[in-house]
């Protein structure tokens, strides 16, 4: 069965760079809502779209970490998971079900990332920090340890997160403040 990436923009071009290094002769099959395909019940496939709702909502059994990435042996990646090139993901981390681990993205010891998360490049979460179902750690963002970033909430790109962020709520800056 030939593994299906269903997205063919940005996000499902790193997936398939990804599988593409894992194995240079693989061959997928795409599909994608654009042109009216979508996987079939018996595809085993990754949802490489990088609207987090989407994500959630389609779920998937394809998970895909790229061969340059560092996963501990004791942790855990969901089903649908992605995690890309030199990205690190430390002992006793629990990364969700079609959640996304870019590439560089740094999630250290005992962190938690919730199904359909996003943790963009560059991004660190220090240690036993918890990320919740379909938030955004935007890019170079960094969540000081044992930090709590609710569910469906938005980080943005480099701030720092020193204190817990409530679910829904978008923070930006240095130290990271709701935004208005």
């Amino acid at each position: 069965m030939l593994p299906t990436i269903h997205g063919r923009g940005s996000h499902g071009l790193v997936v398939f760079d990804a599988l593409q290094a894992a194995n240079p002769s693989a061959i997928v099959k795409w599909t994608d809502d654009k042109d009216g395909s979508r996987p079939k019940p018996t595809d085993y496939f990754i949802c490489a779209v990088g609207d987090n709702r989407v994500r959630d909502a389609m779920g998937g059994d394809l998970t895909v970490i790229h061969p340059t990435a560092c996963v501990s042996g004791t942790a855990e990646v969901g089903r649908g998971a992605f995690v890309g090139a030199f990205a690190f993901v430390g002992p006793k981390a629990k990364i969700g079900d079609c959640a996304i681990i870019n590439n560089g993205a740094v999630i250290e010891h005992e962190c938690v990332v919730g199904r359909a998360a996003h943790v963009a490049s560059g991004a660190v979460l220090s240690g036993r920090a918890q990320v919740g179902e379909g938030t955004l750690i935007g890019a170079g963002a960094v969540v000081r340890l044992g930090q709590h970033v609710g569910a469906w909430a938005t980080v943005g790109a480099g701030a720092v997160v020193v204190k817990d962020v409530p679910d829904n709520e978008t923070w930006v800056g240095n130290p990271a403040r709701k935004l208005r």
